[in-house]
């Protein structure tokens, strides 16, 4: 399998101007290949594989001045975008997406026509090396007169993954100025152990992100929303005063803007991701070697929340944290199974009767009497799904735990909160 390491970059002056220099031609490359692709796309013909822009660029100015390695990957990149644009393509044909594609474009600001300086791909471990403090990389031939044949660049960050390396990519990060390295690694895969086989299941919410029922296990855990939404609305209320200010101002979008949906991003997927690590460590813990994981793909076509939209079509990002789950789940050796959500919210999973639904937290059944949460009701039932078992194996009437997000990690709801931790201590050191 493969990863990414991600390191920040921490280049000098003159450096920083080399690194602007070489994402400049870069981007010229880009720019002079898509040409190409986009004029044989509108005269009908077919648009130039890998091979043949490879050879048609190689006495091109905008290649010659570029390392090979460098010069080729962004020649592949440019030929990806166009794989992509046509199995889109595809895909809005048979009616799998809305709307249809847009043609690949070039790496510049519209609005001043300048190019943009976004990334600095490199194709092999043999033209960069990358450890925890430095990267060097190849410089082209005109630049090597002042700095030597390689760009040394100090780095700051943790090398996550360690394995054969692959692809190099140097990336700006135009809103917070920054420049960041990506690594892709080829890890092996993780040997499963031979262990008895003991299964879990995942249900996935809105207000609880993830219900989670183990065999064997007799109460269920639910990781409650609550904060992490409380912390997405109040980033959402600072994008729509900047957005108010703006269009006071008559304008459209600001660094300040863009920083504002960069922070909401970062923070809502840092939580999805300490999720998506605590739950691989509790199955780790309870040696679960199956997990059944709910596939709600096409849930929110064509529906309208009302005034839940923000949280139901902004907020939940349920196929980023279905993707971290089975991440972190493979890197722990635990096979990941899909499971049909239909009907595991509308039967009770002790005797399979249909519940009722008074609140929408709740689901009561009126033939045995069971008042379940509605959630772990709907986790227990596709782990009886998917281990084809009988209703009321796995059921228990102990009250689900609950797990809450304190921005740091996800703790017990009986735990006390990181930012109650100095008050304590505060009050420790009086007494």
């Amino acid at each position: 399998m493969k990863h990414t390491n991600v390191v920040r970059v921490l280049p000098d002056k003159q450096q920083k101007q080399i690194l602007e220099i070489i994402g400049d031609r870069c981007a010229a490359l880009y720019n002079a290949v898509q040409y190409r692709c986009r004029q044989a796309f509108f005269r009908g013909e077919p648009v130039p594989s890998y091979a043949a822009l490879c050879s048609e660029f190689e006495e091109h100015p905008a290649y010659k001045a570029l390392p090979s390695d460098i010069g080729q990957e962004v020649i592949k990149k440019a030929r990806k975008a166009w794989d992509s644009y046509f199995a889109c393509l595809r895909l809005y044909r048979k009616g799998d997406i809305p709307r249809p594609p847009r043609v690949p474009g070039y790496w510049k600001d519209r609005r001043t026509g300048k190019r943009l300086v976004r990334l600095i791909p490199v194709k092999s471990p043999r033209s960069y090396s990358l450890d925890a403090r430095t990267v060097s990389l190849t410089l082209p031939t005109d630049l090597r007169e002042k700095r030597g044949d390689r760009l040394v660049l100090r780095t700051k960050g943790l090398l996550r993954f360690h394995g054969r390396p692959k692809t190099l990519e140097l990336k700006y990060d135009p809103v917070r100025k920054r420049w960041y390295a990506h690594q892709v690694v080829e890890v092996p895969e993780p040997v499963r152990k031979v262990r008895p086989e003991k299964h879990a299941a995942i249900d996935l919410g809105a207000r609880v992100l993830v219900a989670l029922a183990i065999e064997g296990l007799g109460r269920q855990l639910l990781f409650s929303a609550r904060e992490v939404i409380k912390d997405f609305l109040y980033w959402t209320n600072q994008i729509a005063k900047e957005q108010s200010r703006l269009n006071r101002a008559g304008r459209k979008t600001s660094r300040k803007l863009r920083r504002l949906y960069q922070l909401r991003a970062r923070r809502l997927r840092h939580a999805f991701v300490a999720l998506a690590a605590e739950v691989a460590r509790i199955l780790k813990r309870h040696r679960v070697t199956t997990l059944f994981l709910e596939d709600l793909t096409g849930i929110r076509e064509d529906t309208d929340f009302g005034p839940k939209n923000v949280l139901v079509h902004n907020f939940w990002a349920f196929r980023m944290l279905r993707n971290l789950i089975e991440a972190a789940c493979a890197r722990a050796g635990i096979k990941v199974v899909p499971m049909e959500p239909r009907g595991t919210s509308s039967r009770c999973a002790v005797c399979g009767h249909p519940v009722r639904r008074p609140v929408r937290h709740k689901a009561v059944c009126e033939k045995c009497g069971r008042v379940w949460h509605a959630d772990a009701n709907a986790a227990l039932n596709i782990l009886l799904q998917g281990s084809s078992k009988e209703h009321g194996a796995e059921a228990t009437p102990q009250k689900p735990l609950a797990y809450r997000w304190d921005r740091h990690r996800w703790v017990s709801r009986f735990k006390p909160a990181a930012g109650t931790l100095k008050a304590a201590s505060g009050s420790r050191t009086a007494a």
